[in-house]
């Protein structure tokens, strides 16, 4: 490690917290069963990884400190698997099965679907 890939990181990561954390205080509250702020930064963060994925690739020679600004930093700090599973635990203690398992579903297809999508989106463009 170097004092570049430290700076990507924590820049990176920073800029993600920051975003998880306007998004989740600015949409958590609409919808309380299904938490919109935390649906989208994961979906979003999928979504970038999957581009990222897709343009390392075709750019091999890539500084690693770039890497490490998207995917350790801005995507690590941005998407909240901690978030997830206490939203969902709540929703399992106050006995919303069927919101639990939708989450879930949700959270963990819907990234999937948005890495796969960011990916290709990607190989597409260029």
């Amino acid at each position: 490690m170097n004092v570049n890939q430290l700076f990507a990181v924590i820049t990176g990561g920073a800029l993600g917290c920051i975003i998880r954390w306007q998004l989740g205080a600015r949409l958590n509250a609409l919808f309380p069963d299904l938490p919109p702020g935390t649906l989208l930064v994961n979906l979003l963060g999928g979504f970038i990884i999957g581009a990222a994925l897709a343009y390392f690739l075709r750019h091999p020679g890539l500084d690693p400190a770039w890497r490490l600004l998207i995917t350790t930093g801005l995507c690590g700090g941005m998407t909240t698997f901690s978030t997830f599973s206490a939203e969902v635990f709540a929703l399992l203690q106050s006995g919303s099965y069927a919101w639990a398992a939708a989450s879930v579903l949700i959270h963990v297809l819907g990234s999937l679907a948005m890495t796969a999508a960011g990916f290709y989106i990607m190989t597409l463009c260029g």
